[in-house]
């Protein structure tokens, strides 16, 4: 990674320097704002606890940005690089755990707000092909599918690589078009108009000149990196594996088969044995 170029925003510890720290929360909220397309009155970032260092491949997990809009609504924001699967369960899981911890134990459960989870993908979701790079999720009836069950669920999902093909005009373009090339001039232009893109440019700029946060990201990106290539290695195992055995089970089958024939024609058992190769029971069984 060139120190003299600015780090990707997609890198999930860089984007968490970026939205997550409280001195940053004006480019947060207009963040928020452009993708719920609500006002957001008032924000307040959680500190979540992490370990930066030299153990950032190993210690940091998942790293997502915390906070409360408007003194009551929590929110998540998380920016996800590799597809690690089942990304569906997993929003749904996290939101889950967002919205519990409004809630004390006796508590009653009108105390519980709407909750909103957001979630930039690096990748498609083969399910969503159709879809356009930005889609909502709530809870509605499924055969009007009108009537919306409550508004506390909220799922955002941002398909950043649909970019090419299905981004429309609207507020959240500047956004996917920062995250995807910070350094783009289409980018840059909007930067001259909208305050908070210049303001995140400027904070990325800052980010990317700090010596230990690039050993920070360049540890990230190798790690992220060297797990796409065990799941990738792991899945080329398993279908090769797959293979193999789909041979072996089809070679077993001819075998029994032709075992089945001889047996019609009145050949005797050890004869079928000794031709094909498979024992007096799996012979009785055909």
């Amino acid at each position: 990674m060139n120190k003299n170029k600015m780090l990707s925003p997609k890198i999930d510890v860089v984007f968490h320097m970026l939205f997550g720290e409280q001195k940053h929360e004006r480019i947060t909220k207009k963040l928020i704002e452009d993708v719920i397309e609500e006002k957001v009155e008032t924000i307040e970032l959680e500190q979540t606890p992490y370990l930066w260092g030299e153990q950032v491949e190993e210690k940091v997990g998942i790293i997502d940005v915390r906070a409360t809009i408007n003194n009551k609504n929590p929110i998540d924001i998380e920016m996800q690089i590799a597809d690690n699967k089942n990304i569906e369960k997993r929003i749904l899981y996290y939101w889950s755990k967002l919205y519990l911890k409004q809630l004390k134990r006796g508590e009653n459960y009108q105390k519980l707000n709407r909750s909103i989870s957001i979630i930039f993908l690096d990748y498609k979701i083969e399910k969503l092909k159709e879809l356009p790079i930005h889609t909502k999720w709530q809870i509605k009836e499924s055969k009007k599918g009108k009537v919306i069950l409550t508004e506390d669920l909220e799922m955002h999902i941002i398909e950043i690589p649909k970019i090419g093909e299905k981004l429309e005009e609207g507020k959240l373009k500047k956004w996917i078009l920062f995250l995807e090339n910070p350094e783009g001039e289409e980018i840059k232009e909007m930067a001259k108009e909208e305050k908070e893109i210049r303001e995140a440019i400027e904070t990325l700029e800052d980010i990317s000149s700090d010596e230990a946060k690039i050993r920070i990201a360049e540890l990230r990106e190798k790690y992220i990196m060297d797990k796409e290539a065990e799941l990738e290695t792991a899945e080329e195992k398993g279908i090769r594996k797959g293979i193999r055995k789909g041979r072996e089970e089809g070679i077993k089958k001819g075998k029994k088969e032709v075992a089945k024939r001889m047996k019609e024609k009145g050949i005797a058992v050890e004869i079928i044995k000794e031709l094909t190769g498979l024992t007096k029971e799996e012979i009785e069984k055909v």
